[in-house]
């Protein structure tokens, strides 16, 4: 039986601690809102997912209640950048013994269930599939055998993300598939795209 599993990358939802950009537009409470708005967008088009789900969060502290929670099993991110963070949390999952692993995180309130199955199924035939964001980035990231090289000489939060992500594959002759193109919700113009 083939052992699928979703990596969800998560902040906790602490004021001032999330969405910075965007706070810097509709103020930090407002941040706040939003960022527990697209939490629960997440957990509802991941929660009738067949897959094993686990949330990294950026920090979890046993004396501390959790603010919010998916009902998945809780890991902690590395630390390091964002590809380090990443590239260890995808080595742990396959040597755990994953078949594939997809990771998103948790600022995309356009995903769906159909995306995130599509993302597992295009791993039958392609070596990556990746999921194109609207700012030159990626909600999604998935590989059917660890490989560090696609979180390697990445300037992460930058528009040239995905585009340096799909050279280092091509280089490394591996297959990739690309879904659809979705808008992540990084600032203002972001969240005016999506709440119209």
């Amino acid at each position: 039986m083939e052992t699928n599993r979703l990596i969800i990358f998560a902040r906790q939802p602490k004021l001032g601690k999330v969405k910075t950009r965007l706070s810097v537009s509709i103020g930090k409470e407002e941040t706040l809102k939003i960022y527990y708005e697209l939490l629960t967008i997440t957990r509802s088009v991941t929660s009738t997912l067949d897959v094993e789900k686990f949330v990294y969060w950026d920090h979890l502290t046993k004396d501390e209640p959790e603010d919010f929670a998916f009902g998945y099993p809780n890991k902690i991110q590395s630390n390091g950048d964002l590809g380090l963070k990443m590239e260890v949390a995808f080595q742990k999952e396959f040597q755990l013994g994953a078949d594939k692993v997809v990771i998103i995180g948790t600022d995309c309130p356009f995903l769906t269930q159909e995306i995130l199955l599509k993302a597992f199924d295009a791993l039958d035939y392609s070596d990556f599939v990746l999921g194109p964001a609207r700012d030159g980035g990626y909600y999604l990231l998935g590989m059917k055998e660890f490989s560090s090289f696609v979180f390697r000489s990445i300037p992460w939060s930058t528009k040239d993300v995905l585009s340096l992500t799909v050279d280092s594959i091509q280089k490394n002759n591996k297959t990739l598939t690309l879904l659809d193109e979705l808008c992540d919700i990084d600032d203002i113009d972001d969240l005016q795209f999506w709440k119209g």
